[in-house]
């Protein structure tokens, strides 16, 4: 592999970043501008106006209606303790149409990760695709993708910092030329593939504040900075103190530069002129402040060192960009070296572009080939048959009819489904007080049997050791105790050796009834605990009755219950089966409308054929041979019988109008319609408009007056 002896770079890699390599190997001088004159500019303004055009958010009622259905979703799962506010760039008016739905979900007591999961299971619920949670993350987050619409959905947890930059950045796109230009920053960035922060290069937010900065850098600035000069607007947020201050005032710019020259002007800054090392953009300064002071110096390898395989090791604020609130948020964190030697390969590419005199087409070509829409929308159907196009037409709406159908059988079975597991979980819910009088019984019974054996084995151990009864050892106590407590025979003394045997006998006996009444206690003790225990299985036994009435009642009520295991794990089941339904529901309502759509364009393009045929055809057409010719009409007769007030034909007036016969009867003509106008005037009542005081103008309602 042949390897740059001056950068390190592989050939690949000089293929991959040319202008830059071209740059860093020979040490080239800065692309010059002087050839971009007047008419250039003109030209790409031109061009940037058409672009423009095309630019918007195709998908913002897809949008609106999308947050509104999750505002309400959210609101009735979570009910007063959910706010949901939109944010991004559907908010800001700074979406090119391609971005995703970013939502932030508020809450006053939910902790977020148990949150999290809620708002997973209520989209699993809704068919939602992609589900993704990322409870880890600084934002806690849910990511997926709506299976209608197909937007890409954020629902970040308490991210609330991003509603303030939203309303910022809002009020910076209020004026015309700063959105205009911020959108073809975020243009040519989207196609040269530079503004995905998740690939390793700059987020489109990161742009539209590099955006920003440049604008407020012009003189005189095009844009303001509205974080300076008033009063402090503190908020406290997990603890950190933030400052939202936001000037909403109107801003009028004295720059008269156009568009292009302030893309032209961006280029040429950030190409080569702005210090990455030394400068931080900071929107909130209105210009960039100092690396160092603001302790975001680079550290760590530098990109060409990384992609070299010289260093392995992190890099630190490597395009160093200040967020405006959270001014310890460096949104360059995400970048990796590949994305960094991208972005100013870009940069270099667009600057060598202008001054070479090329457009802002191909500045702005697309990195990969992108699926766009034809320019002509029929352009397919022009070389086909139109009663072919109009048999597809029939076919199709035939295949509409077949969707419609399988829509509402899979509507249907799912709203059944729905009604079922709604049952199941009213099911258990009411079984649940059963369920819960059966857990504290067992949860009392498993002491109670502990005891209970505890007794047994205490009682039977003493017994073991006992060999005669209580009763007995009673008995024998007070014997040998008259025995060794009697007068003493002289006769008849018994020896010293069975004397103390006696004593002996007594002691045992003594210990054996101590042993005896605490078998006895403890046989006691067991009973009654025993008759407890035995109260506690009969009430077990009759929550089981219990939920079985429950259960025969349900499902007297509702015989679909019948035959199935009212489980969780059964719920879970049918909730499945319902999320699989929606998504099928889901594809078939895009087939639908992919369906009708093409069947309007069929049909629209059959209109314009057909209109087109027929005008050929009158072009084409001869004068029918049956049509008889205009007899000869002699003007001095018709305009002798028009000045005596005779009858003439059709053919005689246009003869007449054509010859300008009128002229020779002008005279009579106006007195004749003098004196009819004077006998309508006469026979006419007057009219007058009358004004409506409600209005406050004339209405077109005539009054007569007597």
């Amino acid at each position: 592999m042949t390897v740059c002896r001056t950068t390190g770079l592989t050939v690949e890699q000089q293929e991959r970043w040319p202008f830059l390599y071209s740059h860093l190997s020979t040490d080239i001088e800065i692309p010059s501008l002087t050839n971009v004159d007047e008419q250039f500019i003109i030209e790409m303004d031109k061009e940037i106006s058409k672009v423009l055009k095309k630019v918007g958010d195709g998908k913002a009622k897809s949008r609106e209606s999308l947050t509104r259905h999750l505002t309400g979703l959210l609101q009735r799962r979570f009910q007063r303790n959910a706010k949901v506010q939109a944010f991004g760039s559907s908010v800001t008016g700074l979406s090119l149409g391609t971005g995703d739905l970013d939502l932030c979900l508020s809450f006053k007591r939910e902790q977020p990760k148990k949150v999290l999961r809620k708002i997973a299971g209520l989209l699993r619920e809704e068919g939602m695709m992609d589900i993704q949670q990322i409870p880890k993350a600084k934002i806690p987050i849910v990511k997926f993708t709506d299976s209608r619409s197909g937007l890409d959905v954020d629902i970040s947890i308490e991210n609330r910092l991003a509603i303030y930059n939203s309303k910022m950045l809002k009020g910076y796109a209020q004026d015309k030329r700063v959105r205009e230009f911020i959108l073809m920053i975020k243009y040519w960035a989207s196609r040269r593939g530079i503004n995905t922060a998740f690939e390793g290069t700059l987020s489109s937010y990161a742009w539209t504040l590099i955006s920003i900065q440049h604008l407020q850098m012009t003189n005189p600035p095009v844009a303001p900075n509205r974080q300076k000069g008033g009063k402090q607007n503190l908020i406290e947020i997990n603890g950190d103190s933030f400052d939202i201050s936001n000037d909403a005032s109107p801003f009028e710019s004295k720059n008269q530069q156009t568009l292009a020259s302030l893309l032209i002007a961006f280029f040429d800054r950030f190409a080569t002129r702005w210090d990455w090392n030394e400068m931080v953009v900071s929107i909130r300064n209105g210009g960039p402040l100092n690396a160092e002071k603001k302790k975001w110096t680079h550290t760590g390898p530098l990109p060409l060192e990384i992609v070299t395989g010289q260093s392995k090791n992190r890099m630190e604020h490597i395009m160093p960009i200040e967020d405006p609130f959270d001014h310890e948020h460096d949104l360059s964190r995400v970048v990796k070296a590949e994305g960094a030697m991208t972005i100013q390969e870009e940069l270099m590419r667009a600057l060598h572009l202008l001054s070479q005199g090329n457009s802002w087409k191909d500045i702005c070509a697309p990195v990969m080939e992108i699926d766009e829409e034809p320019e002509d929308f029929f352009h397919d159907l022009r070389s086909k048959n139109t009663d072919l196009l109009k048999q597809r037409v029939e076919e199709m709406k035939a295949e509409v009819v077949q969707v419609e159908e399988r829509i509402h059988s899979l509507v249907t079975e799912r709203q059944n489904s729905k009604e079922l597991l709604d049952l199941l979980r009213g099911t258990l819910q009411e079984t649940r007080n059963v369920k819960s009088n059966r857990q504290s019984i067992l949860a009392e019974l498993r002491p109670l049997s502990m005891k209970v054996q505890e007794l047994r084995q205490t009682r039977d151990g003493i017994n073991d050791r006992i060999a005669i009864p209580t009763k007995r050892i009673q008995q024998e106590m007070v014997r040998m105790f008259d025995s060794l407590t009697s007068e003493v025979d002289v006769f008849n003394t018994q020896s010293l050796g069975r004397e103390k045997g006696d004593f002996s006998y007594f002691f045992e006996l003594q210990a054996m009834y101590k042993a005896s009444i605490e078998s006895n206690q403890a046989h006691q003790e067991f009973i009654r605990l025993r008759r407890e225990q035995n109260k506690e299985y009969k009430a077990l036994k009759n929550t089981n009755s219990q939920e079985e009435d429950v259960l025969n009642r349900l499902i007297e009520k509702n015989p679909e219950l019948k035959g199935i295991n009212l489980h969780p794990k059964t719920v879970k089941e049918f909730q499945q089966n319902a999320n699989k339904l929606q998504k099928s529901i889901n594809i078939q309502y895009s087939n639908k409308h992919e369906l009708k759509r093409e069947i309007g364009r069929i049909e629209a393009w059959i209109r314009i054929a057909s209109s087109k045929g027929n005008q050929r055809q009158r072009k084409d057409s001869k004068p029918r041979e049956s049509r008889r010719q205009a007899p000869t009409v002699n003007i001095n007769e018709v305009r002798e019988r028009a000045s005596t007030g005779g009858s003439f034909s059709l053919n005689e007036l246009d003869a007449l109008l054509s010859k300008g016969g009128l002229s020779g009867i002008e005279s009579k003509e106006k007195t004749s319609t003098s004196s009819q106008s004077v006998r309508r005037k006469s026979g006419r009542k007057k009219s007058t408009y009358r004004v409506d005081p409600r209005q406050g103008r004339k209405r077109g309602k005539k009054q007569s007056r007597n």
